[in-house]
């Protein structure tokens, strides 16, 4: 793409590129991996009811390693929030398919267990 196109006039206006294309992971790729950010930690209402198993959540992990559009599909009680919360402050490397870095829809699988 890019190029430029004609404006009336003789102007000159500039196309921007576009937008990168975002796939489902698949086992084609390597999977994002966790950069930095912050911890999950249990949300008051979450220890108060000692709640623990799995969550699962669907994100866009960009090429960027940023994460953003996250959406519960497992939930447990008292921790949607906090989880999603922290996922999208988080930075992972992007997923790669053959070095190429790609943005993802990314489903995070994440096992709470409470603090010993």
């Amino acid at each position: 793409m890019g190029g430029v196109l004609e404006g009336e006039g003789g102007g000159v206006v500039e196309r921007s590129r576009a937008p990168a294309t975002r796939t489902d992971f698949d086992d084609t790729m390597t999977a994002p991996k966790f950069q930095q950010g912050p911890s999950i930690e249990y949300s008051a209402e979450g220890l108060q009811q000692r709640v623990e198993g799995l969550m699962i959540v669907r994100c866009v992990v960009t090429v960027e390693g940023r994460v953003y559009g996250c959406r519960v599909i497992k939930s447990l009680p008292y921790m949607d929030e906090a989880v999603v919360s922290v996922l999208e402050a988080r930075r992972y490397s992007p997923a790669t398919r053959n070095g190429v870095p790609l943005e993802v829809n990314y489903t995070f699988r994440i096992r709470l267990r409470l603090p010993r």
